[in-house]
């Protein structure tokens, strides 16, 4: 009688040969090595502000159903597109900071305002930011 699986089937036993493969784990590759980066990869950028502006930040990103880190990464985006003359203002480093994620193209232009006005990147986004929330308080208003 022949068995249904063959397997089972004692002529077929010496025919087949089970071959076991070892499992041999990937090294990891580094970033010196060529590891990929993503292409939507963005970049922080840790703006400080003073209390007022923290919470008009606030009520405006409230009012666009937004955050206020996705807040501040819109008005630095719509402000490099529209490119706008931006006026110098008084700039203080210890206040609380909101970050803006911005892609590379934004950071790169962020940073040619940066050698343009010969200042850090944080100061260089206040200072679109600042520039912004005030046309975004007359439009409140």
């Amino acid at each position: 009688m022949k068995a249904i699986n063959p397997i089972f089937d004692n002529n077929n036993k010496n025919k087949l040969s089970v071959t076991h493969t070892p499992i041999v784990r990937k090294k990891p590759t580094t970033k010196a090595e060529g590891r990929k980066e993503r292409c939507d990869k963005k970049k922080d950028v840790k703006i400080p502000f003073n209390d007022e502006e923290r919470v008009l930040i606030k009520r405006l990103a409230k009012m666009r159903g937004m955050d206020p880190t996705p807040y501040c990464t819109l008005l630095i985006k719509k402000a490099l597109k529209e490119k706008h003359s931006f006026p110098p203002c008084y700039y203080d480093p210890k206040g609380k900071p909101y970050p803006a994620k911005l892609e590379v193209h934004y950071h790169d232009q962020l940073f040619d305002y940066k050698v343009k006005w010969d200042c850090s990147l944080k100061e260089a986004a206040y200072r679109i930011i600042s520039y912004m929330l005030t046309i975004e308080r007359r439009l409140l208003l």
